[in-house]
């Protein structure tokens, strides 16, 4: 499901942009799009305007819903749209089981942190998260992560792969680019902290 785009319906100006702006952040290397509405109107309009498939992220509480419920019930009428993943500030047990029976794939309490809200939406479309931003490394790139994460210099890396200086900075620039750094030890923390090396 790496083709799914992403939908983001809340009312919340701050939460959306900054949800908005994190998940395209985090989904840009799989190539899974995120698009954001303030409405269920506007996420309804959106959807039916492009060829994609899509995963909703839905705030119960938006404005245009009759009821908690009804925006779920809009959205999962349309083929397009594979799973719905409710998000609201409300108690978690009170609901959950009542969006579930409305046809939500998943509940997210609107308390959760980014991080366990992308691991939600990485299990809802088959994406390994701590893989997501990896995808894009070639295995030459990959193995230069290895060494700068050993420590090892330029020169140190490039006689051991058997390869210039001058190509070595090349990948390093790919690698920060790809996995969206600045410098070697960004690159060293995030792969550390991912589990890639």
């Amino acid at each position: 499901m790496h083709s799914v785009s992403l939908l983001i319906v809340d009312d919340h100006p701050v939460y959306r942009d900054a949800l908005h702006q994190f998940l395209t952040r985090k989904f840009f290397s799989s190539g899974n799009e995120v698009y954001s509405a303030n409405s269920i109107k506007e996420g309804l309009k959106i959807v039916q305007g492009k060829e994609t498939k899509w995963i909703i992220l839905l705030d119960l509480l938006i404005p245009d819903s009759e009821t908690q419920l009804c925006g779920i019930k809009e959205f999962k009428k349309l083929e397009e749209v594979v799973a719905i993943a409710a998000i609201s500030g409300l108690e978690k047990e009170t609901l959950e089981q009542e969006c579930i029976e409305a046809g939500c794939s998943i509940f997210i309490p609107k308390s959760s942190d980014t991080s366990y809200i992308y691991q939600s939406l990485c299990d809802l479309m088959g994406l390994n998260p701590d893989e997501a931003e990896l995808t894009q490394l070639t295995d030459r790139q990959k193995e230069i992560l290895a060494h700068i994460s050993n420590g090892d210099s330029n020169k140190m890396i490039a006689y051991s792969l058997n390869i210039s200086e001058q190509t070595v900075k090349v990948h390093l620039g790919e690698i920060f680019k790809k996995i969206k750094v600045f410098n070697r030890t960004q690159a060293v923390i995030k792969a550390k902290e991912n589990g890639w090396v």
